[in-house]
């Protein structure tokens, strides 16, 4: 009778731990594919911070080579081309976000502006 309960006493730790370990891995993992969702449907998400600099793929990039490298990317197949979204922070003054935009409006790709 003793042996049984500490088997199931057992059984029962040994699961409530593999939910445990579920649960915190899909804590993990859930905000990461939400995150990384809008580039497998096509959009590339430009970040605009405070100082007027962009950020592509969380790294700092000049103006000019982003726009040669959507330049790349507009001239490839009609199936490889997506959106581009501009991000600004919630500190970004609305001319600087103007700003941005007009000069990407002329990369080929259809320009979206996601307010924060």
């Amino acid at each position: 009778m003793m042996r049984t309960s500490l088997l199931l006493d057992g059984l029962a730790l040994a699961l409530v731990g593999t939910a445990l370990a579920a649960f915190a891995t899909a804590l993990v993992v859930l905000p990461q594919r939400v995150a990384q969702r809008p580039g497998g449907q096509g959009v590339l998400a430009v970040h605009l911070d405070g100082a007027g600099t962009l950020r592509l793929w969380n790294r700092p990039v000049r103006a000019q080579e982003l726009v040669e490298l959507l330049n790349l990317r507009a001239s490839g197949p009609a199936e490889a081309q997506g959106v581009l979204r501009l991000i600004p922070d919630p500190a970004v003054p609305w001319g600087v976000v103007r700003q941005a935009a007009a000069g990407l409006e002329n990369t080929g790709l259809s320009l979206e502006l996601q307010l924060p």
